[in-house]
């Protein structure tokens, strides 16, 4: 695994260190103050991102099919919450301000993620909260199976409670609290990316047989995801593990554990599945609840895009719907048009280097006898 050079200080200074699948995670109690971060390196070289192969909430933007239905299921009374959110709460009044407090760990938070990094934050909300979001993912009785396969290979199955009408209060209130504006201002700041946009987030489970094959997020305006892990007495022998396809084997397995917070970049290079949750897990469940945060930004003819996007940084934070808007500028005789003509030359060569860094070419060819 690569540290950075924050990273190593951090690495040197914490005082546990747990190995989880081959990924070095620090961990927290929340009287212990000390990192609570681990990571893994992106690259560049990995499956090229599609509408199609780009995961969702169950809803197929290509393909042969939509998912499946609710499962039948007789509703159970709902019990009061034993933690409600206020409304207008913000992401930083229950993160555990044991980690957030650090600005040394901030710092190294924020330097993964703009390296294209998945950051893995162990025990990252106060534990009442965590508790309290883990007993309502156990207790609902509103799961529907999704499940879906596409022509370019990708696929899904697993369980999600999407509509708002069978969320419980405390999904409603921690969906108003990532939607905040306090909650994505800070979220823009820590991650580098427009988090000015919409904001969505539903509960998952993974029993038995459950999967998300190869696939990049890249869709839409989504800029950065997030997966809360929140489950209890899981072990990596049960499947259901996040396998973040830019690292080595080794460090690639993030399986599933309780209270973690992963946050990553959406790109067309943030390739991730994952794998079949095993029969041994029985008995157990694998429960998270994630999302994504939305840019805000369409881009226009009037605006400078070529200031905007003029380093290879820059244009990697383009959002799969951005990409299109300037296709559409450039491409559809009924679009409005980029003036002065020498300005869309500029944009159509601006244009061939997005394409070029963010689709390129595969690396091998196949072998074929004639």
């Amino acid at each position: 695994m690569k540290y950075n050079i924050v990273a190593l200080q951090l690495l040197a200074a914490a005082a546990a260190i747990s190995n989880n699948g081959g990924v070095c995670a620090f961990t927290t109690s929340t009287t212990t103050r000390h990192p609570a971060i681990s990571s893994s390196t992106a690259q560049n070289g990995v499956r090229k991102g599609s509408v199609i192969a780009s995961g969702g909430f169950g809803k197929t933007t290509a393909g042969s099919g939509m998912s499946k239905g609710k499962k039948g299921m007789k509703k159970k009374s709902r019990k009061a919450p034993s933690y409600e959110l206020k409304s207008g709460t913000k992401i930083q009044d229950v993160l555990n301000p044991d980690i957030f407090a650090d600005p040394n760990t901030i710092e190294t938070i924020k330097t993964q993620i703009r390296n294209g990094e998945i950051c893995v934050i162990r025990n990252a909300f106060i534990p009442e909260f965590a508790n309290a979001m883990y007993e309502e993912l156990d207790d609902t009785d509103a799961w529907s199976k999704n499940e879906d396969y596409f022509n370019d290979g990708y696929g899904f199955k697993h369980n999600n409670v999407y509509s708002k009408s069978d969320f419980s209060p405390l999904f409603l209130q921690a969906n108003e609290m990532f939607e905040t504006e306090e909650t994505k201002e800070f979220m823009s700041e820590l991650t580098g990316r427009d988090c000015s946009g919409e904001s969505v987030g539903a509960p998952s489970y993974y029993e038995v047989g459950d999967h998300s094959l190869p696939h990049t997020d890249h869709v839409g305006q989504r800029s950065v995801a997030y997966i809360w892990h929140l489950s209890k007495t899981w072990k990596a022998e049960y499947g259901g593990g996040l396998y973040w396809a830019p690292e080595p084997l080794a460090n690639a397995y993030l399986h599933a554990s309780f209270n973690t917070l992963v946050l990553f970049s959406v790109t067309p290079f943030s390739s991730h599945f994952v794998t079949s949750v095993s029969p041994k897990s029985k008995g157990n469940k694998r429960l998270a609840y994630n999302g994504w945060w939305h840019s805000s930004w369409v881009p226009k003819p009037t605006d400078p895009i070529e200031e905007m996007l003029a380093s290879p940084e820059q244009r990697l934070t383009l959002t799969h719907a951005q990409i299109q808007s300037i296709n559409d500028m450039l491409d559809d005789p009924w679009a409005p048009r980029i003036q002065p003509p020498e300005r869309h030359e500029e944009v159509v060569d601006l244009r061939r280097n997005i394409m070029e860094e963010l689709y390129p070419q595969a690396k091998y060819s196949p072998v074929v006898l004639n």
